[in-house]
This record gives C-alpha cells, sequence and structure tokens, in this order.
C-alpha cells in the first residue's frame, strides 16, 4: 500500500528539520572550537570603549620580552563588582591576544589558594583591648599585602541579611624583576590607560623625567599640589628644581614644568630655560597673574618675570582674570540661625569651558575641565617666525576680563552695574614646530657657571625645529582644590604631548566624553514619545496578525 502524499510530505519535512538542527549544532561546535584561539568582539560604542585602543595593541605587539600579569580578584561578587570582575577578564583577553603570547595573564581567587592552615586560622577569632573581635591574618593575606593589594569590606545581600564581607579586586603586573600594582579596580573608567601605561613604565629602558620649575618662594609642591604630583610619579621620574640655587636643568630631564613664584625669575634663570627649550625638549609654563587663598578670598599680585620671554616665543599673558558664564559651581557656608548650609553658586572665576580643540591631540575628547583664576593669551608671533601657535582651550562668547583688584565673593550680584561680554578668550596655546631664543647673546654664560666648550657650544644653539611648548594662564589646575578626573586628564596629556607621547592621549580621555542630547522641535519630541509608546505595541500586533494569516494560508493549503 501506498502512502499518501501529505504522509511522505510530513516525513520529508521531519528529516529536513533534523538534518537543519544537526548542521546548526555542528556550526555552534565549529565556531567554539575556532573561538578558542581567536578573539573577537563587536562595539557600537562612540569611543570605542570596549575595544582595545591602537597605542595598547601597539604596545603589546611590540614586547620584547614577557610581561604577566596576575588579577586577584574575589569569586562570586555581588553586583556591581561582578561586572568590574567580567570587564576586567574580557580586557586581559584582548591584551593577550593582541600581545601574541608575550602577555600572559592568571585570574586568581585568593580564597582557592588559601592552604588547610589558613583556612583554620579563618575560625580562630579573638579580642582585642577594646573587645572588638578579631582574628590573624593568613599567609595569603600577608602575601597580597606585601604586594600592595589590600582588601576591601563589601555589603552583600545573602537570603535576608545583609552582610560585610571581606574582597579582593586588585592587579599585579611584572616583567623581570620589575613589578607594578593597580591596589583596587573600583572602576573600570581609566583602567586601560592605567594597564597600559604601567606595561610600557616597566618594559621602557628609561622613565621620562619631569622638573618642576619653581624659583624662589614657589608653592610647596607636595602639599599644595599633592594629588597632581603624586599621579605623576606613577608615570615619570619627578623632580624639583630651585633656579635661584641651581645654574642649570640637568641633561636627564626630559620636560619642565614652570609655575610663578613670589619672586620674578631672573635673568640668567630665563636664560636657563630658553637653553633648555633651544635643546628640543619640551616645557609648559603655567603662569599665575594672581594669587588666591579660597577660604580667606585673599589676593596677591604675581609678577613672574616671564613676560618678556613668552612675547619673544609668540604668546602674549594678558592682564587681569577671565570670567565667564560657563563656569564651576562652588558650595558656599551661609548661618541661618543654629544651622549652616552649603548653597552651590556658579563662579565665574573658574570657567569650565565648552570649546576645546577637537581635533589637537592634547585636547581631543576632554570635557569638564575647570581653569580656575586664569588669565587670557595673546598670539603675537611675527608671520615669518615659523613656529605654529594653536590656541587649544577658548571661553565662551559670554566671557569678560576684570583688573585688579578683583571682587572675589561667591555671593556678589554678578549683573549689578551691567556687564560688557568682551567675546571669547583664549585660555591655552601650544607653540610647536621652529622656535627661536628668546636671546640674541645666547652664548654668554652665566657668572659662575663652569663649562666644558662642548656645553658651551650646545648652549649657543639660537632655535629648534620641533619646539612643544604649552602656555596656560593660571597654574591653579594643579592645585588639590581644583582636582577632578578631567583636568587630571587635562595635565597629563598635556605632559605627554609635551614629551612627544602623542600615543597616549587618546586612551586617558575615554569614558570622560559625554555625548548631550541634541535639541529637537516640540512636534519631533511628541511624535518620539508617543512612538515609544503605542509603536512598539502596535509591531506586535501586527506581526502577530501576519504570522496568523500566514499559518492560515497553509493550513488551508494542507486541507485541500
Amino acid at each position: 500500500m501506498l502512502d499518501s502524499p501529505s504522509k511522505s510530505q510530513s516525513t520529508k519535512k521531519r528529516v529536513d528539520r533534523t538534518t537543519y538542527g544537526l548542521a546548526i549544532i555542528g556550526i555552534v561546535i565549529l565556531v567554539n572550537i575556532l573561538a578558542v584561539g581567536w578573539f573577537a568582539r563587536v562595539d557600537l560604542t562612540e569611543d570605542g570603549l570596549y575595544t582595545l585602543s591602537a597605542a595598547s595593541r601597539a604596545t603589546v605587539e611590540n614586547l620584547e620580552d614577557p610581561v604577566s600579569i596576575r588579577a586577584y580578584f574575589t569569586a562570586d561578587l555581588p553586583a556591581p563588582y561582578s561586572s568590574t570582575s567580567r570587564y576586567v577578564k574580557d580586557l586581559l583577553d584582548e591584551y593577550a591576544t593582541y600581545s601574541h603570547g608575550m602577555l600572559r595573564y592568571q585570574f586568581i581567587d585568593p580564597v582557592e589558594e588559601e592552604t588547610e592552615e589558613d583556612k583554620a586560622k579563618k575560625k580562630e577569632f579573638s579580642q582585642d583591648i577594646f573587645g572588638r573581635t578579631i582574628r590573624e591574618r593568613t599567609d595569603k593575606e600577608y602575601e597580597l599585602l606585601t604586594l600592595g593589594i589590600p582588601p576591601v569590606q563589601i555589603q552583600v545581600n545573602e537570603g535576608d541579611k545583609l552582610e560585610v564581607k571581606q574582597a579582593y579586586m586588585g592587579i599585579m603586573l611584572r616583567h623581570g624583576d620589575k613589578q607594578e600594582v593597580i591596589p583596587l579596580v573600583q572602576d573600570t573608567t581609566g583602567l586601560e590607560y592605567d594597564l597600559t601605561s604601567l606595561i610600557r613604565k616597566l618594559v621602557r629602558h628609561k622613565t621620562p623625567e619631569i622638573a618642576f620649575i619653581t624659583g624662589a618662594g614657589g608653592p610647596d609642591l607636595r602639599r599644595e599640589l599633592r594629588q597632581s604630583y603624586e599621579r605623576m610619579e606613577e608615570l615619570y621620574n619627578v623632580r624639583e628644581v630651585d633656579l635661584s640655587q641651581e645654574q642649570k636643568i640637568e641633561d636627564a630631564v626630559d620636560g619642565i614644568i614652570v609655575m610663578g613664584t613670589s619672586t620674578p625669575f631672573s635673568d640668567a634663570e630665563q636664560r636657563t630655560i630658553d637653553r633648555f627649550i633651544m635643546s628640543g625638549r619640551g616645557a609648559a609654563f603655567l603662569l599665575d597673574r594672581i594669587s588666591v587663598d579660597v577660604r580667606t578670598l585673599n589676593q596677591e599680585p604675581v609678577n613672574h618675570g616671564l613676560d618678556l620671554l613668552l612675547e619673544r616665543y609668540g604668546v602674549r599673558v594678558g592682564d587681569g582674570l577671565v570670567l565667564d558664564v560657563e563656569s564651576s559651581m562652588v558650595n558656599v557656608s551661609q548661618q541661618r540661625r543654629f544651622m549652616q548650609l552649603a548653597q552651590p553658586v556658579p563662579y565665574p572665576y573658574i570657567p569650565v569651558p565648552r570649546r576645546l580643540n577637537p581635533e589637537h591631540p592634547l585636547t581631543r575628547g576632554l570635557i569638564g575641565v575647570s581653569f580656575p583664576f586664569v588669565s587670557p593669551l595673546e598670539n603675537v608671533a611675527l608671520q615669518d617666525s615659523g613656529s605654529v601657535i594653536d590656541m587649544l582651550v577658548t571661553s565662551s562668547e559670554k566671557s569678560w576680563i576684570r583688573q585688579q583688584p578683583f571682587e572675589l565673593h561667591p555671593l556678589q550680584e554678578w549683573g549689578a552695574g551691567g556687564i560688557e561680554f568682551e567675546g571669547e578668550q583664549n585660555l591655552v596655546a601650544t607653540i610647536s614646530g621652529l622656535l627661536k631664543t628668546a636671546f640674541d647673546d645666547q652664548g654668554d654664560v652665566a657668572a659662575g657657571e663652569q663649562v666644558e666648550l662642548g656645553k658651551a657650544l650646545e648652549q649657543r644653539r639660537t632655535e629648534t625645529d620641533h619646539a612643544r611648548v604649552v602656555v596656560v594662564g593660571g597654574s591653579s589646575i594643579l592645585h588639590d582644590k581644583y582636582t577632578s578626573d578631567s583636568n587630571q586628564a587635562f595635565v597629563l596629556n598635556l605632559l605627554d604631548w609635551m614629551l612627544l607621547d602623542d600615543a597616549m592621549l587618546s586612551i586617558r580621555t575615554r569614558g570622560l566624553t559625554v555625548a548631550p542630547l541634541n535639541e529637537v522641535s516640540d512636534t519631533t519630541r511628541n511624535a518620539m514619545k508617543y512612538l515609544n509608546m503605542l509603536g512598539v505595541p502596535a509591531a506586535l500586533v501586527v506581526f502577530g496578525l501576519v504570522r496568523w494569516r500566514i499559518r492560515e494560508a497553509r493550513r488551508r493549503g494542507l486541507t485541500l
């Protein structure tokens, strides 16, 4: 007896489905086998936040000696720490993939490496003299503390109880007999920059050296600039040079930061700075017109004596301070009867300009950088000077300049008497390319300075063809009182650009860029709102109707 056509078709469909299913399973298995030695990711973020940057790839691709990384993360961390742990592992996967075997990593749960003796110690508790419950540290805990990775206390919700547990979230990098540590990974923003910069620091033969040129009466760097100073020390060798005591800047120094002082730089000190720049090395001038104590609002004029030197380079630092409607908020304490209230108010003396050059590597991707008590800059270079002067940061059109004496109180009536906006003001300038000496008699040697003939000939250099000089009309951006992620990124970008290390600039600003919404009309806004409210349900209804009609048509065909 022959099978009916409908039964034969049904059998054929079952065979086809089985074949398709087996084929799909085989493809999935094959893809997983291939993926063991192959890494890929689709990153749809605008800045490629979840993809290794070109600078990081180049760093690990060019490794000549092995680098090992140990990531110490406690297993089964609760949210949001679990996502941090997953991100770190994915990031290390990319580093290892692009290194072609020169970088290897281990993801370690410290609990799994505990010995039986360690586990026994964790069960033995005692009390200190204050009655607090304590226990002896295990050998593994001592080992991690020695490496510089301390435990942290996190809250864990288990069942119906909220408990505080000890966890580890640190990374150690090792190259030969050198090692670097990231003690705690709390935020993944900037982690790629930290890892890449530490790898570069481990493998390079010489760490770049930065010198603060302060002169007599300069700021206390360890006290007033502690955060900026410590951040720089992680990446460079940092020292302080007082030109009132030293008559030269050593050849080992790669770049200098010149800050305003309470006494002007002498002619001999300016010649020393000029000779350094003419040798082809980088310099950053952060010079104040006024020194402000924000607690007492006291102000003192500053005379650094470098105006003529900078004008010969092509940049003039103007008098007065720039005030801008686009400014930072400051908290002002006010006494209200028995209470003291902190009121946030805008403070135009701390501009937060939106106009940062998006094309220049120093400012590309930066936003939210504040420039407290900054003076305006002007390009005064001759057309045939050969140097290139770029104004990287500009205040808004609603800015103006005030001259001394300054009324600094944050609660003043800013519009009293009317304000005449003076338009955009330049706040940061870079000088690159050909730069000529600021002194015509460069061959002269300062009194008492003994140099060899070769050194004297070097001092007679009257120009450099690869100058890299940065000028900022204020130094407060370095002070702890105004420290922020954006300000630190700007300062470190400044140093990297000055030291010809452009590769790191693009990594540091990743994650700092804000993507604001574009302004839309009321009609467009309402259309988008109702589309979101009704569009998805309507699409599901239409999809269901179409599927229903297709199935009905197929059923009728089988019946016939």
